[in-house]
């Protein structure tokens, strides 16, 4: 809807965003100046750390502007094309965005637009959602039109894949589906059109993440799952319930300040320097989360599916049992106990 820029207000010499309705999607109709006011309406209305920031909203000379918060990091989607996160960041992120999904729908306003290039991942190692353009106010009169789909089509829920009504489970879905990728690497739902994209995600089937991310934590992977679920009503009732089960899992898993982690792992991908690390985080929370982001994925601490060392202790037993049997010990041995009787 709008093109962004870097601006500057020389008087307090503070860095912001500006964001520009166009002039092309303003001459398309009211619905699109509609859309761009109520975006600054629902930002207006917001006071959370993982929401950008909005400071003002400027109507001149046929222009409208909205000044925001400038986030100084990367776009999650720009982290992405590096490969998948240790699962540890991924509950991070996950945490942060429900965290601010769960403000802004105690506002009635589902976002409708979840995906990675909307998340921001800051050098404090804050997590940041953007871009309301096309949130639903459940207060407000709808503009989407019944039978219209909205949204990117990748990260759509199967009820906005239908032009079905949404709710705030079609977030919780959505916010699922950049789990996954984040998880795995690739997308869930890939086709060589819209058209074939939606017909993936219409069917609910995508590649399990035991194939694609075997390696990652059971209980992890579980919570994706259920976010994922095709009907609304086997998801999370809302996404409260769904930040309850991300902290369950990282109070079982992280031993460290969740922004302090955020903060390593950009380290760790060349996003910020040395220097801009260690003005945020101390060398000892450092090395803590070097160790988080090094830890095997599949070892039992880490998958806490609580079954890693018991077939660590059996395998070796049964390859014994086998041996014997193939090479016609088993027989003797019967004998020997039977004798011993």
């Amino acid at each position: 809807m709008g093109v962004v820029y870097r601006g500057s207000h020389e008087l307090i010499t503070r860095d912001v965003a500006i964001k520009e309705l166009t002039q092309e999607i303003a001459k398309k109709g009211e619905e699109a100046l509609l859309r761009f006011k109520r975006e600054a309406m629902a930002l207006a209305g917001f006071r959370h750390q993982n929401i950008v920031t909005l400071y003002d909203f400027i109507e001149k000379d046929s222009g409208y502007y909205m000044v925001m918060e400038l986030v100084d990091g990367i776009t999650l989607q720009d982290v992405l094309k590096e490969g998948p996160l240790p699962p540890d960041v991924v509950a991070v992120i996950g945490v942060q965005m429900a965290s601010a999904l769960e403000h802004a729908h105690f506002a009635r306003i589902v976002h409708r637009d979840i995906k990675p290039a909307n998340m921001m991942m800051s050098k404090t190692g804050d997590v940041k959602l953007m871009d309301f353009g096309i949130a639903l106010d459940e207060q407000l009169e709808k503009l989407t039109k019944a039978g219209m789909a909205v949204g990117t089509p990748t990260y759509m829920s199967p009820e906005q894949v239908g032009g079905e009504p949404v709710d705030s489970r079609s977030d919780v879905y959505s916010l699922g589906v950049v789990l996954y990728e984040c998880l795995a690497g690739i997308k869930p739902f890939t086709g060589a059109n819209a058209g074939e994209v939606f017909a993936k995600i219409r069917t609910g089937k995508y590649p399990a993440l035991n194939k694609v991310a075997p390696r990652a934590p059971t209980p992890l992977k579980q919570i994706v799952r259920r976010c994922m679920m095709r009907k609304p009503k086997d998801r999370y009732a809302d996404v409260s319930e769904l930040k309850r089960a991300l902290d369950r899992y990282l109070s079982n898993h992280l031993e460290m300040a969740s922004n302090a982690l955020i903060v390593a792992f950009l380290k760790s991908r060349g996003k910020i320097s040395e220097v801009e690390a260690f003005s945020r985080i101390t060398k000892v929370e450092m090395e803590r989360a070097e160790k988080v982001q090094m830890k095997p994925q599949g070892s039992p601490a880490q998958r806490g599916d609580g079954l890693g060392w018991t077939w660590a202790l059996l395998a070796p037993l049964m390859a014994v049992a086998l041996y014997f049997t193939r090479t016609g010990w088993l027989p003797i041995v019967k004998g020997w106990l039977t004798s011993g009787r």
